[in-house]
């Protein structure tokens, strides 16, 4: 695989990673004493997979990515929005659907908001960390990680009586800890490109 085929890879799984993670972040979970998304596993992936881009391509090919999952999350959304307002048959079972699809427009506008500054905050400080790969990946996933969980959880759930701090304090453990895991990932990208 080249540099170019393996950037559409990465891409091409970055986005279905990011908009499979709309979908399902509206189901919530427990993990022990923790509250996360249903998202929370395969959405923490996005930062290193991000990084694993950035790595391969450089900064621009980073942004591409991160502007590529922005506009395929609005697409869902305004999509799903669509389908939503068209006439079901009577026999039709349309609730699943509207669980799924009908997410409130604070939630939506939340995760677009989160995802957006944190993916490009990602971006920004991975290309300004000094030193090392590992540092570079693990300094700018705990920036974007910060800033991901504080704005979506706030813009989302403030005033609802949820539990902020539990769910702020699930997902920082659970990005961290997958962020940490899949860094093998980013060297195994560097070391593909570095072939001849």
């Amino acid at each position: 695989m080249n540099r170019a085929e393996l950037l559409a890879f990465l891409t091409g799984l970055y986005v279905a990673a990011e908009v499979i993670s709309n979908v399902t972040a509206g189901r919530l979970v427990q993990v022990g004493p923790l509250v996360v998304p249903g998202a929370i596993f395969l959405y923490a992936m996005t930062f290193t997979l991000r990084d694993a881009i950035h790595a391969a391509g450089g900064e621009g090919a980073a942004k591409t990515a991160v502007w590529t999952g922005f506009f395929a999350n609005l697409l869902l959304a305004l999509y799903g929005l669509l389908v939503l307002q068209l006439p079901a048959p009577a026999w039709f079972e349309d609730a699943p659907y509207r669980a799924v699809l009908g997410q409130s427009a604070r939630v939506v506008a939340a995760s677009l908001t989160a995802y957006l500054v944190a993916q490009l905050a990602n971006t920004w400080a991975f290309e300004r960390i000094p030193g090392a790969l590992w540092r570079k990946s693990v300094g700018s996933n705990l920036i974007a990680i910060l800033l991901d969980t504080a704005i979506f959880i706030t813009l989302a759930f403030a005033g609802s009586g949820a539990p902020l701090l539990l769910l702020m304090a699930g997902q920082l453990v659970f990005k961290l800890a997958f962020s940490l895991l899949l860094l093998p990932l980013v060297y195994g990208v560097r070391a593909r490109v570095r072939q001849p």
